[in-house]
């Protein structure tokens, strides 16, 4: 049997900020299974707890019924304060009698705590609905954004405000019918001047609580907002693991429109949501029911264009590809091509990762002479972790194998290496354009970089082009550390020799023996020497130096290649981007038809290739750059790489989903704060 209220009752809260912690010890709140209370309940299964309280499964023996029990904790029930709250919960709910709100049955008190007896709610929590299936189809998130708001205009209408409202605090039943739950720190807004703490959700808090003011209907139309974001997005506007920093952002920060993140949302969507999320309390809907039927009213507009544009069309062609449905795929049923994306779609796109993130490693490996065999196990152990959807740790693994491959080599690169790696976790860079990112400089000697080029904005949009920047960067910092004047197709250094590469297999083959000298060699009083001269300071100046001499000596060239490599990634957006809002404009409705996704991604892929290529042979810099391939080679090469950018780009963003499990949010997303 499922345990829906895990998540309702915030069973994964460490801790309450600025509040007595959860994990303190609770042997004076447990309750043996088969105790009976107020000789009525019989306690089953703990099945949760929250910030103060503790959640049991229990059975009515006298209506013989399951139903769920929530024990206020002893330290809890202590305050006299948390207890009157408590109380209140109690009286509130029970005025509330509505199909979305789950009921309170009964209140008594056990072993001097006081409990709540509710409705138990069999099914899922919709927190865990996103977590398991992403974002949710539009015509879901609208059918359940009309349920959520009548139960929360309901308990408006008695004067009730939630105040607390997300995702693990709405339930969704055996037959997918929402119910708002656990109002914990619900009150009368009258009576808000008794209660001096607010205890929010950072993930979830309005923005006028955290300036300390009262929670009122406003708020509520606020959550109600951040609900239906991330129905529609598959997370929240603002996620940081700094609880200051996601309060700063639920004040000041403006949220990214909801069909930038899913471009095949209407764009009456976003002024739908933006609206709910109004910084002024003024600005919003009034009524939690004006959003749900503003969404119910663009779907249907939605749906009337889809049938008009049916109708003038199906004479035309065949219906496997004429019924637009939810983003750009048709139905299963319709196409060979999209059933089998269906089925092995996620885990084609954790391979594609996967492997980008797996070939820095590889290369470096072989390149350092380790040999192939454990090249391929160390890139192995990164493929598979990314593979099995933790990308994001797979990223750390093979960024601490680099790191300590380059210190093989160039202690100084290694260190730049490093700092990249924090700078990018401290930006909480998404997981799979740090994996496309890293993967250019070991793919441009194959004359592979067009691709990963072209395809980085066609399937990250804009976040794409600095992901270019960053690879192009990187890639340059490589190439010139090689001493190659041409690093493959489209990348130009500008050295005007070809000097010796820093990256020297002898090299890393004395520091490794010097390494197991010093780490074996322990009767041995000198066997740090050998060590201690490789990585003599002048030795390490000298190597850095030269670096910044061979950059100083390439003119602008191997800048001209970053900024060919990031303009035509603009193209890509730009033409893509354009074409996609033209046909939303004809068909006046935002979804994607699958051959126009094609069409226009294809023509904005084609277009930053001509731009590559064209930069590449008139731009004086690269064009007369030393060692430039012939125009044949470039031109090969942006075509093979715009055709695999194409296939590459239709099918990563056929299959993408947000996924909880490569960039998780933060654990304070089951904790309260204390905003004042």
């Amino acid at each position: 049997m499922g345990n829906p209220l895990l998540n309702a009752f915030d069973r994964k809260g460490g801790a309450i900020v600025n509040s007595p912690s959860v994990d303190r010890t609770r042997r004076g709140t447990e309750l043996a299974v088969d105790r009976i209370l107020d000789q009525r309940y019989r306690i089953l299964e703990p099945i949760g707890a929250g910030g103060s309280s503790q959640v049991y499964l229990a059975q009515d023996t006298a209506l013989g019924r399951e139903v769920a029990i929530k024990v206020l904790d002893p330290q809890a029930a202590a305050d006299g304060t948390l207890r009157k709250l408590f109380v209140k919960e109690a009286r509130a709910l029970a005025q509330l009698s509505h199909p979305n709100i789950v009921g309170v049955f009964d209140v008594g008190e056990v072993d001097g705590l006081p409990f709540i007896v509710m409705e138990y709610v069999a099914g899922s929590s919709l927190k865990q609905r996103i977590e398991r299936s992403g974002a949710l189809p539009l015509a879901d998130a609208v059918r359940l954004t009309d349920g959520i708001a009548g139960g929360l205009a309901f308990a408006h209408s008695r004067g009730i405000v939630h105040a607390d409202l997300k995702p693990s605090n709405i339930l969704l039943d055996q037959n997918d019918l929402p119910k708002i739950c656990d109002f914990g720190i619900a009150r009368q807004p009258a009576e808000d001047s008794d209660s001096p703490q607010l205890f929010a959700t950072a993930l979830y808090v309005a923005p006028e609580r955290v300036e300390g003011r009262p929670a009122s209907v406003a708020s509520d139309i606020y959550g109600l907002g951040l609900v239906v974001y991330e129905m529609l997005v598959g997370k929240p506007p603002f996620t940081s693991a700094n609880a200051a920093v996601l309060l700063r952002d639920h004040v000041v920060r403006p949220p990214v429109p909801p069909s930038h993140l899913r471009p095949s949302l209407p764009k009456d969507v976003d002024t739908i949501v933006l609206k709910a999320l109004a910084k002024d309390p003024a600005l919003r809907y009034h009524k939690a029911t004006e959003i749900s039927d503003a969404l119910t009213t663009t779907l249907h507009s939605q749906d009337a264009a889809v049938t008009t544009a049916l109708h003038g069309f199906d004479s035309y062609a065949p219906n496997v590809m004429t019924e637009p449905l939810r983003g750009f795929v048709p139905r299963v049923e319709q196409s060979p091509v999209v059933a089998l994306l269906n089925k092995y779609g996620q885990p084609i796109r954790r391979a594609f990762y996967g492997v980008l993130a797996a070939l820095p490693l590889f290369g470096l490996t072989v390149l350092a002479g380790f040999g192939l065999i454990p090249a391929l196990l160390g890139a192995s152990l990164v493929l598979v972790v990314g593979f099995a959807g933790q990308l994001g740790l797979a990223l750390t693994i093979g960024w601490v194998l680099e790191f300590t491959l380059l210190f093989l080599f160039v202690p100084g690169l290694a260190v730049i290496w490093a700092v990249i790696g924090l700078w990018l976790w401290l930006r909480d860079v998404s997981a799979e354009r740090t994996a496309m990112a890293i993967a250019m400089p070991a793919t441009a000697p194959f004359g592979l970089a067009p691709t990963l080029v072209l395809a980085a904005s066609a399937i990250h949009g804009l976040g794409g082009v600095v992901t270019v920047a960053l690879g192009a960067t990187m890639t340059m910092i490589f190439a010139i550390a090689s001493g190659q004047q041409a690093f493959g197709a489209f990348v130009q250094t500008g050295l005007s020799l070809e000097q010796a590469s820093l990256f020297s297999p002898a090299r890393a083959a004395d520091v490794k023996g010097a390494l197991v000298i010093a780490l074996q060699g322990s009767d041995n009083p000198d066997r740090f020497a050998a060590l201690v001269n490789l990585l003599d300071p002048t030795t390490l100046v000298s190597q850095m130096s030269g670096i910044v001499s061979r950059v100083s000596g390439a003119d602008v060239t191997w800048i001209g290649t970053i900024i060919t490599w990031v303009i035509a990634s603009l193209v890509v957006w730009t033409v893509s981007r354009l074409l996609r809002s033209l046909f939303d404009t004809i068909l006046r409705r935002p979804k994607r038809w699958f051959a126009l996704y094609i069409f226009a991604t294809t023509i904005g892929i084609s277009a930053g290739a001509a731009v590559l290529y064209m930069l590449f042979v008139i731009w004086a810099p690269l064009a007369f750059s030393p060692a430039r391939p012939a125009d044949g080679i470039l031109f090969i090469a942006a075509l093979v790489g715009a055709i695999l950018a194409i296939a590459a780009s239709v099918v990563i963003s056929a299959t993408e989903r947000p996924e909880a499990e490569d960039e998780p949010l933060p654990a304070m997303a089951g904790r309260r704060a204390v905003v004042r």
